[in-house]
């Protein structure tokens, strides 16, 4: 397979959960974060459902179940819990950037499993992509977050990149044995039901009798588009690819909420956002070349 399909596939998914960011600034002065969390993939599980029925498969067996069922609880419940409220403790720009090192952690837990070997080119592309994003967003890094334990929001962040890192490097092995389509519906409905309970002790159906119809359309973007079919895309291409080249793209997800930001809320941005992004993108093609170069011996493609 060429790899230009699975890059233009990872990049439009981290394009769309970027959007979710500017998206989440809209709704959370009216939903919780939880909240939020557990419309987005509610919607999104049951839109991606017609694909699970279209798609069946025989080798759904119940290990395979219980395996999806894991990585549904830590994706799409512990690791948006840890993201939001790690970005209560520290700005958003400091928290992408720790973030952005989920590329390292998944190389180093493939590594260390068996299912990737550590090569050159991987290298310099989280090396420049975190360097371009650090440039990216130095205007914004003296930020002082709030008072409480120094860097406890960049360490909740770091822990958050470490459980991205898990869930790329096992729903790859998952994916090998059951389509995108059977595991991204039932991932995500299982961290919905897990959100559950924390959802109604918020108080859920009160908030959401008070949405307005601008903000269920956003809801609804956000759970369709930015929940089932990001999500879809990202499982698709951990098939296609490896785990490593999947993480790096996420450093796509800030870089397009500050361009929305400023498209849309006004935000400004500075000379370095734009040498920043032009240092992300070098990155990304030594990613692409290292992707291709793994294709041409048969290693990458499963």
């Amino acid at each position: 397979m060429s790899v230009w399909k699975p890059t233009l596939a990872i990049m439009c998914c981290h394009i769309l959960t970027g959007t979710a960011s500017v998206t989440t600034r809209y709704l959370v002065t009216v939903l919780d974060p939880v909240e939020i969390a557990f419309m987005r993939y509610l919607f999104g599980g049951f839109a991606m459902l017609p694909l699970f029925f279209l798609f069946r498969t025989s080798r759904l067996t119940k290990i395979l179940l219980l395996k999806i069922a894991g990585l549904g609880a830590l994706f799409f419940a512990l690791f948006p819990f840890m993201f939001s409220w790690g970005f209560v403790h520290t700005s958003a720009a400091r928290g992408s950037l720790v973030l952005a090192t989920m590329p390292i952690w998944t190389m180093l837990i493939s590594k260390a499993i068996g299912h990737e070997s550590i090569n050159k080119g991987s290298l310099i592309a989280i090396g420049l992509t975190l360097l371009g994003l650090t440039v990216a967003l130095s205007d914004k890094l003296m930020v002082i977050s709030g008072e409480g334990v120094l860097f406890k929001g960049e360490i909740i962040m770091l822990f958050t990149a470490v459980i991205g890192g898990i869930y790329a490097t096992f729903a790859r092995q998952v994916l090998q044995e059951v389509p995108a389509s059977t595991m991204t519906p039932l991932a995500m409905l299982t961290g919905c039901l897990c959100l559950l309970p924390f959802s109604i002790a918020n108080g859920i159906d009160e908030h959401v009798m008070a949405l307005t119809m601008t903000q269920i359309g956003l809801m609804v973007y956000l759970g369709i588009f930015a929940g089932g079919l990001a999500f879809f895309l990202l499982n698709w291409v951990l098939n296609k690819s490896t785990a490593t080249f999947t993480s790096i793209f996420v450093t796509l997800n800030p870089i397009t909420a500050i361009i929305l930001g400023y498209l849309f809320l006004g935000e400004a941005i500075e000379l370095n956002f734009v040498i920043g992004v032009v240092i992300v993108f070098v990155g990304l093609g030594f990613a692409m070349r290292s992707q291709a170069r793994g294709h041409h011996h048969g290693i990458d493609d499963v």
